[in-house]
Order: C-alpha cells, then structure tokens, then sequence
C-alpha cells in the first residue's frame, strides 16, 4: 500500500530587499530552511501558517500577501529514516508569501526550539542551501511568488 503525503504549510516571510526569513534547524549546523509544518486534522492552511510561525520563529504578526494557487508536493528519498518518512511518502505543502507587521520581530525564545538561529537570505542562496531533495520543491514555490530566478 502506498503511503499517504503529509499536507503541510511553507512560510516565505519576506523583507524589503526582497530577501527570506530561514531557520537553522536545532542541532543541525548548516540546516537552514523556510519556516513549515503540518497542517493538523480539522485546521486550515491559514490557521496552520500562522500556528507554525508562532512554534518555529515566536511571531506570527503577519500580512499574508498572497498564497500559491498551486501545492507543491515532493517524494521523500527511499534512504530517508525519519519518524515522517516511516509514516508518508512525501510532503504537499500549500506555501504563502507573508511580510512581518510594523513593529513585529521573530523571537526564538518564544518558539518551540526547532530553530537555532534566523537569519535572512535572498531566495538564491536559500535554494543553493536546501538540502538537495527538497531543491526542486522550493523552486517552485518560489517560482509561484516571481521569487525565482
């Protein structure tokens, strides 16, 4: 039986220079990545961008701009063992292109300790960053918000 994909969330919280928010996973040096989650039973995507941006940065004082019209969905490698790859073959994530509020500002010490640090990054670099089987899946993400090339 084929594993389900796990629906999920991908914030590309942007700035004035056009440049991403990105997170450094805990304990993972050199693990950056685009705020995301998953997307609970019973909540709606915006519910869960919002849910996960409070964990992942401690703010989700937001402006969604826009959302992608379509998700953009990816396999997980066969060689992956993680507790989601045991359970899904991939992710589908709904992405939304948000800008921090006046006066907002992520706070680490108000999440949920998966990130380590933050750092803004042109989309680019955050692409030439990801992990190689996430690559084409942030491609066209962002090629859905005229982020990339």
């Amino acid at each position: 039986m084929e594993l389900p994909y796990r629906r999920c969330v991908v914030a590309v919280v942007i700035d004035e220079q056009q440049r991403c928010l990105v997170g450094e996973r805990r304990g993972m040096e050199g693990a950056w990545q685009l705020p995301q989650g998953g997307i609970e039973d019973g909540e709606q995507p915006t519910e869960a961008l919002l849910r996960e941006l409070g964990e992942e940065i401690g703010c989700a004082d937001v402006e969604i701009l826009v959302s992608a019209p379509d998700p953009v969905t990816y396999r997980f490698p066969p060689d992956l063992k993680t507790h989601f790859s045991s359970r899904y073959a991939g992710q589908t994530q709904d992405w939304f292109l948000v800008r921090l509020r006046q006066g907002a500002e992520p706070d680490l010490s108000l999440g949920d300790g998966e990130f380590q640090r933050l750092d803004w990054r042109h989309p680019r670099e955050i692409v030439q960053g990801i992990v190689e089987w996430k690559r084409e899946a942030y491609i066209k993400g962002l090629i859905q918000f005229k982020l990339w090339p």
